[in-house]
């Protein structure tokens, strides 16, 4: 296991993407993403503007693939590939859970 997590620190040096910055980023996207969900939903049900909730969640959704999308240097163009497709099946996802959750 130690030599795994050595492997990707080589990697992610020779990346200009650190391991411990992406996942401290992705642990924390979590809760300040369904926080702002939450926000979302006493807003809507409330009636009172949501667009300036909706782009702080999207901001946090993207965090720590932003990360990689701005700070990666010559990563190949599968590891893009991976980190967009995530994105899009996750906030995908996202909005559909909470979408069902508003219809309740």
């Amino acid at each position: 296991m130690l030599a795994f997590w050595h492997h990707i620190s080589e990697i992610g040096t020779t990346h200009g993407v650190n391991p411990w910055v992406f996942a401290a980023l992705y642990l924390a996207h979590h809760p300040l993403f369904w926080g702002t969900m939450a926000w979302l939903a006493v807003r809507t049900r409330a009636k009172k503007p949501v667009v300036g909730v909706i782009v702080l969640a999207a901001f946090f959704w993207f965090l720590p693939y932003a990360y990689i999308f701005f700070f990666g240097r010559g990563l190949p163009l599968w590891a893009y590939a991976i980190a967009a497709v995530f994105v899009a099946v996750g906030g995908t996802h996202a909005w559909k859970e909470v979408r069902r959750r508003l219809k309740r």
